[in-house]
């Protein structure tokens, strides 16, 4: 019985072995657990590939040499606000926005909608004194709020970063308990004002009662706060009008990750590094690459795809590359290259293994973290968001079938006698738990033993190593 960790057979023909790794967001987790299996068997790729997610991680991988412990590392401590998911910003964001609109509004009307301020009354004068004055209050209150409007708008990367260095906040209980008592407080000085004909910004106070009072509501546990966020999240805008975040979290993250490992493994062309995005004005494929002078050949077999190639020449393209792939329409914003802009690779092309084809590859290892055998199994309900990830999900599979089936006959994932199969996929048994947007560390680590242990099961069944080493045996001794 052998005693060492699996390996490559001796007589593995493949000198060009590519290795893909495909989008997902925080399932790329399962990816690292998969690259972690070829480092132990000994796999070192001549064409790496990375499409939204897994451009990230090819990026590092190339620039740790295909050692996976830095990466291991790095998604053992991911969680959305460290990848540019801020909620925190973006309710501050939409709540400023909210609050300019809704004062400018309110404003106006208390200056044009109301007769006791109309230019009768002025010349008149029959206006009630306290109803006057009440009237101009509620023009500066609203002002006022406008103002705070716009300072929470500029403010709120600040402020994100300052609520994040003070540790641990106050209990939401007890934030809603004292909520609750400040709401009933300025509803008794209301009234009290409203009844007696004391002057004070009526129409602000009681438009700030309700918008307090909905917020309050939308807070509570119970089936009326359920229902209040449910139609919240229907009213909320569009961050900026094109995304919800930035790159800028992304960029910095992936920039710093990438000093700490060797910047020159991913600029020398040697692994080939292909990262994919897809172009905005065009609609095709981009295929960023790392080596000086792709062939003629290769373009214009990328060309026969609806694809273009761009030479990627230093460390900072490289990153905006991943970026781009990256960046999936309406979460993050598009990235802007060379006067052009480019979103997620993934969107239309998530497995380009024809383009390994194109490069030389003489093998494929696809990482999918999806399997592939029949479509998604469709959910019970299917909403507005859930029918957009329903039909994504649709593409992607049906974007593999097209990809498998494109390859030479010769090219398939069975082996063949004594030969082994030229193309190894890995693929989870079942759907990955957590989603796209589930990043967690305690998930990440879940998600990484089961990319392992896939991993050494679909090198055994594609007869790439040596010994028939049985799965669990081999992630045992990994």
């Amino acid at each position: 019985m052998s005693t060492g960790r699996p390996s490559l057979r001796r007589d593995l023909p493949f000198r060009r072995i590519a290795v893909v790794l495909t989008g997902g967001g925080a399932m790329g987790a399962y990816e690292v657990g998969v690259l972690q299996a070829l480092e132990n068997a000994g796999i070192k790729p001549a064409i790496v590939a990375g499409v939204s997610v897994g451009a990230m991680n090819a990026v590092l991988w190339v620039a740790h040499h295909f050692r996976t412990a830095p990466l291991a590392s790095i998604w053992s401590g991911l969680t959305p606000d460290k990848i540019g998911m801020r909620r925190g910003a973006l309710a501050m964001r939409t709540i400023g926005a909210f609050l300019v609109l809704v004062a400018l509004a309110q404003a106006l009307l208390a200056l044009a909608g109301s007769h006791q301020t109309s230019l009768a009354r002025w010349i008149t004068r029959r206006a009630p004194e306290s109803d006057l004055w009440s009237e101009l209050l509620d023009v500066v209150a609203w002002l006022l709020v406008a103002a705070v409007g716009v300072a929470m708008g500029r403010l709120a990367p600040f402020a994100d970063e300052w609520l994040a260095r003070r540790g641990t906040p106050p209990s939401p209980e007890r934030l809603q308990r004292w909520f609750g008592i400040v709401l009933l407080v300025w509803a008794l000085i209301h009234l009290a004002t409203w009844g007696f004909g004391v002057p004070w910004p009526h129409r602000f106070s009681a438009t700030v009662l309700l918008l307090a009072s909905v917020a309050w509501l939308a807070h509570q546990p119970d089936r009326a706060g359920r229902w209040t966020r449910a139609v919240l999240q229907r009213l909320l805008p569009e961050t900026r009008g094109r995304a919800l975040w930035t790159n800028e979290t992304r960029r910095r993250l992936l920039g710093r990750l990438l000093r700490m490992g060797d910047v020159r493994a991913i600029t020398k062309g040697d692994p080939h590094l292909l990262i994919s995005a897809c172009v905005v004005d065009t609609g095709h494929m981009c295929y960023f690459v790392n080596w000086p002078h792709p062939t003629a050949d290769f373009r214009e077999r990328i060309g026969e795809t609806l694809g273009e190639v761009a030479v990627m020449r230093s460390p900072r393209e490289i990153v905006e590359a991943a970026i781009a792939s990256s960046a999936v329409p309406g979460v993050f914003e598009p990235v802007r290259i060379l006067g052009r802009e480019f979103v997620d690779g993934g969107v239309f092309s998530n497995q380009p293994l024809r383009v390994m084809l194109a490069d030389g590859a003489d093998a494929i290892l696809a990482v999918l973290v999806a399997p592939s055998a029949g479509p998604p199994p469709l959910p019970r309900e299917l909403g507005t968001i859930g029918l957009g990830a329903r039909l994504l999900e649709l593409a992607n599979w049906r974007d593999l079938q097209a990809e498998l089936r494109s390859l030479p006959p010769e090219w398939t994932r069975e082996p063949k006698g004594a030969a082994a199969a030229r193309v190894c996929v890995v693929e989870p048994r079942e759907a990955l738990p957590g989603g796209m947007y589930g990043f967690d560390p305690s998930s990440a680590r879940d998600l990484m033993e089961r990319g392992l242990e896939d991993a050494w099961e679909a090198l055994g069944r594609a007869g790439w190593l040596e010994g028939g080493v049985e799965p669990a045996e081999a992630a045992e001794r990994s």
